[in-house]
């Protein structure tokens, strides 16, 4: 048996599928490269076939990660050969590797991601960056940022519950760039992700809209983009495709 590991980047054709129809998009297509494939036991048997994790709609991405069992010892360079042929545009497939079968699923190595947000122009107007530049000022600021989280309605209960979570700590940098005589502005975002709990880019578009009360500015007004994934803690990440 093998367990091979690979990198993809999704671009804007395919920037509009939900993360159950990429994940179904990839199951289609590692079935019809004829690799041996290894499915689950039981009574409902599934692909051994993981993606890292959840890619938000409308958002692109640079190295996003994949893994699936095989049966058979494929080469890494046959794999790529193969789904590359079956994969539709939008999807690119990057670098493969062999993974010792016994490590860690990858969903659960996630620990952080890093997106890049390109602010546009909306009704011919380009949004003034000093006004973006202090919203977020005040937003990292901010010792405690809540936002409601429902819980799941008990057959007993009339009413679902609702708990408030600080979602501060997930947001490890955040910061705007731009280059000189630059049309857009960049935000650049490194937030907690995966299994131990993270945050979405765009809740912190959202407050930035929010607070600069530019109401005419939704989240069509952004183009957002993930750059890199990692594992690790806030003091010492690896990208997780190299660290595999």
């Amino acid at each position: 048996m093998r367990r091979i590991q690979f990198s993809f980047s999704r671009l804007d054709a395919l920037k509009h599928i939900s993360h159950l129809d990429l994940m179904r998009l990839f199951q289609r297509a590692l079935r019809r490269s004829g690799l041996p494939l290894v499915y689950s036991e039981g009574y409902n048997p599934h692909m051994r076939f993981n993606l890292a994790l959840p890619l938000p709609v409308n958002v692109t991405a640079s190295e996003e990660c994949g893994e699936v069992f095989l049966s058979a010892d494929v080469t890494t360079d046959f794999f790529a050969q193969v789904l590359s042929e079956q994969i539709p545009e939008g999807l690119l497939l990057g670098k493969t590797k062999l993974a010792e079968l016994d490590a860690p699923l990858l969903p659960s190595l996630v620990s952080a991601a890093y997106y890049k947000a390109s602010l546009q122009a909306y009704d011919g107007r380009q949004p003034g960056f000093e006004q973006y530049h202090a919203a977020l000022e005040r937003l990292m600021a901010m010792n405690e940022i809540l936002t409601a989280k429902k819980k799941k309605k008990q057959k007993r209960q009339s009413k679902q519950k609702i708990t408030y979570v600080n979602v501060r700590p997930f947001i490890i940098k955040a910061y705007f760039s731009q280059s000189e005589g630059a049309e857009r502005t960049e935000l650049k975002m490194l937030l907690k992700a995966g299994n131990r709990g993270g945050i979405s880019p765009f809740f912190i578009v959202n407050c930035l809209e929010k607070d600069t009360g530019n109401i005419n500015c939704h989240n069509a007004c952004w183009q957002i983009h993930r750059e890199r994934l990692y594992q690790g803690d806030d003091q010492i990440l690896q990208p997780l495709f190299e660290g595999m």
